[in-house]
């Protein structure tokens, strides 16, 4: 190795390193508003696909910016792994979504072989490549998650997913690279991204065609605030919950240092995309968790709501008299199982109970 190319492959280092810090942090909160569209369109899953593409935004920036065989997947491997560190709500699972789509990503890089340019049909392959490795995220989840989900929905959510990496990890991270050539801190790699803009009115110009670039990252910025800030709890024990709202002790709720009685009842999660077959499950009734905390006599409700922003809510003297409604605990945390209600009453890594 040169002297004169150390400087250059400590760039890359730090480009991909920076890249895949925000790619990881920015994709917990792209993972929290995933599930707020599932939330808002009463889906368990798969609305959410809509966003996909943001999680490969940032490998693509990574591959195209060190155009070196490689670097998309350790840079998948390196976001992912930043990313369960953050708080992913998929734990392990997130790394290898990530290294799927790094590996992806690289392939495509080696057909695209565009190291000078950003233009002409290599544009094509990358936002299509784009959408592939976006896509694969949901072939991954359904191997760890979904089975049992019927096959036209799976490839509804992955045309979903496809169509949001050409959107996103295409489109839009070819506006960024745009937008930071034009504003001169790329243009030694990318001279010819862009034509020539005449000095006359070249700031205005400038300004109007990149406003999608600087629009998606002011949404990422505030919206990984609003996040960290008022949505995420700073530190949650997975196998704890908090008990609040209309009750004369709120208290936090934890299931391993539990030595009350436990319950062992039989249930079939049987709901619109997912089935699991019966099976015996233990845990503490749900009916004897709110007690604890005294209701008060107006509340009429509970909501139940998980880390990831998904909630459902009951009718609380349903709650009070149900013998097969319990919490019960596995590898990511608490998980409500409701085996006398429709699947999507099934509620993984429950954080608090709150009665209405």
């Amino acid at each position: 190795m040169s002297y004169s190319s150390g400087p250059i492959i400590t760039r890359q280092i730090v480009t991909i390193a920076i890249l895949s810090a925000l790619g990881g942090s920015l994709s917990t909160f792209i993972g929290y508003l995933g599930n707020l569209i599932n939330l808002s369109l009463g889906v368990p899953f798969g609305a959410g696909q809509f966003m996909a593409g943001l999680h490969v935004f940032w490998i693509v920036l990574m591959r195209v910016l060190v155009p070196k065989n490689g670097v998309g997947t350790m840079g998948g491997l390196l976001k992912g792994t930043v990313e369960m560190f953050t708080g992913s709500t998929h734990g392990i699972v997130v790394v290898i979504v990530s290294l799927v789509q790094g590996i992806i990503i690289d392939i495509i890089g080696t057909i695209a072989r565009n190291d000078q340019g950003l233009n002409g049909n290599s544009r094509v392959v990358w936002w299509l490549g784009a959408g592939v490795a976006s896509a694969s995220n949901v072939i991954v989840f359904q191997l760890f998650y979904f089975a049992g989900a019927p096959d036209v929905y799976v490839m509804v959510i992955s045309l979903l997913a496809f169509c949001s990496g050409v959107i996103f990890a295409g489109f839009f991270a070819w506006e960024t690279l745009e937008f930071l050539n034009d504003t001169g801190v790329i243009h030694d790699r990318f001279p010819s991204i862009r034509t020539e803009i005449p000095e006359k009115g070249k700031r205005s110009i400038l300004y109007r065609r990149n406003i999608p670039a600087v629009a998606l990252i002011l949404f990422l910025v505030v919206g990984v605030t609003y996040y960290v800030g008022v949505v995420r709890p700073l530190i949650t024990d997975p196998y704890s919950c908090d008990v609040v709202g209309l009750v004369e002790s709120p208290y936090s709720f934890d299931i391993e240092t539990y030595f009350g009685t436990t319950v062992t009842i039989e249930a079939e999660l049987i709901g619109s995309y997912i089935h699991l077959p019966a099976a015996n499950y233990t845990g503490v009734l749900l009916s004897v968790i709110i007690q604890q905390a005294t209701p008060l006599p107006e509340a009429t409700g509970l909501r139940v709501m998980a880390r990831d922003g998904y909630q459902v809510e009951f009718n609380l003297d349903d709650v009070m008299t149900d013998d097969r409604l319990l919490l019960t605990s596995n590898s990511d945390g608490l998980w409500l199982i409701a085996a006398d209600y429709e699947g999507s009453f099934w509620v993984r890594q429950v954080f608090t109970l709150q009665v209405l």
